[in-house]
């Protein structure tokens, strides 16, 4: 009798295990995580609603896939928010998950180091993508004027230099990163941004103030294989539509950038400050329009090609053919400039780059401390 007693006390004990063991819950990661970081504590803060209106619904028409979406807005006269867009039930829940100091500064590289840590720590997934929503001005440094910017802007007096931004991000590696900013499909940002993410997507040009068209591509963010050219090609057809027909886009793979940079390395390594001045920087296809006093940035396939041997020339079009994926451009840009300038785009690579120019000395010394000028012209 003892011996049955403990043979039905084993099985019920076991009985007991098997029930505890299904009640647990194994956390898995996500098979993507995307973080949009809205910078938008400056003259585009109206933007910000308008925009998370279209993630809304891009949420609704496409779902996340089993993904996460992390939202972090910062608008003027409001508090900084980081929160959680989930579809329920056909309904989108908006869940606040860290409210911040009203006059913390969304433009430092500090807070966006701040913020990803948080999003990855308590998302956890296979994969990473990130959008970098605000103010942009390429690579070109904010101490000139107070409307050049790198990327960001809080107020009237924060911004994020590359060199700072390159950094911050350097601990991260992202599907794709992609540049709701004006002027970032850049040569010098690109390849500061390199090791952090397989794609960058951006524009050379500025980008209406509407942005990107998030109902559109939410769903391109959520596959399987994120299709980052998928959200290229929206944001084209989107501009190429718009009352305002202006968009220039690209999608740069940065697994393909060292290649790039060693073709540039071949044309400029004999090349003098003097033999880069003389470029006729009046016949280049201009792609930035900042000030009507200069211009910094022009296509970079047209500057390479008033400077290289057409051996070398052949063999920097093979490496862009492989780095630059896909591009598409309006006939014309807008430029926000001074009232509002068209300029007609004739040549179009999908990325800018800067151009060194006897006129800018205080530029052209700041270019030196980049990696691309440290990689390729020295």
């Amino acid at each position: 009798m003892k011996a049955k007693h403990i043979i039905l006390f084993l099985l019920s004990l076991l009985t007991f295990i098997a029930c505890d063991k299904e009640d647990v819950t194994i956390e898995t990661p996500a098979p993507r995580t995307v973080l949009i970081y809205l910078a938008g504590d400056n003259n585009l803060s109206g933007f910000v609603s308008q925009n998370l209106k279209s993630i809304k619904e891009g949420i609704k028409q496409d779902g996340l896939n089993n993904g996460n979406l992390l939202i972090y807005a910062d608008q003027s006269n409001d508090t900084p928010q980081l929160f959680q867009l989930k579809l329920e039930a056909d309904t989108i829940q908006q869940i606040v998950l860290e409210t911040y100091e009203p006059n913390q500064s969304s433009a430092s590289t500090e807070t966006l180091a701040q913020v990803i840590d948080k999003v990855q720590k308590e998302y956890p997934a296979d994969s990473y993508g990130l959008v970098l929503w605000s103010h942009g001005t390429g690579w070109l440094p904010s101490d000139i004027y107070g409307y050049l910017r790198s990327f960001g802007q809080d107020g009237n007096n924060n911004f994020m230099e590359i060199n700072d931004l390159a950094t911050a991000l350097s601990k991260y590696h992202f599907d794709f990163l992609l540049f709701d900013a004006c002027y970032m499909s850049c040569t010098e940002v690109a390849y500061a941004l390199r090791g952090c993410a397989d794609y960058i997507i951006g524009s050379p040009t500025e980008i209406l103030a509407n942005g990107f068209p998030y109902q559109s591509i939410i769903g391109d963010m959520f596959k399987k294989e994120a299709d980052v050219v998928g959200m290229a090609t929206h944001f084209y057809e989107f501009y190429k539509n718009y009352s305002y027909p202006s968009g220039t886009i690209s999608v740069i793979k940065c697994d393909e950038l060292e290649a790039l940079a060693a073709s540039c390395r071949a044309i400029f390594r004999d090349k003098t400050e003097n033999d880069l001045f003389t470029v006729p920087v009046n016949e280049l296809q201009v792609m930035e329009y900042l000030t009507r006093n200069y211009h910094a940035l022009y296509d970079f396939d047209d500057y390479i090609s008033r400077l290289a041997t057409t051996e070398q020339y052949a063999t920097f079009k093979q490496c862009m053919e492989k780095a630059v994926i896909y591009k598409a451009s309006t006939p014309q840009a807008f430029y926000a400039y001074n009232g509002g300038k068209w300029i007609k785009i004739d040549k179009f690579s999908g990325v800018s780059i800067y151009v060194s120019q006897e006129t800018l000395p205080q530029l052209n010394e700041w270019y030196k401390d980049l990696e691309w000028y440290k990689d390729v012209y020295q």
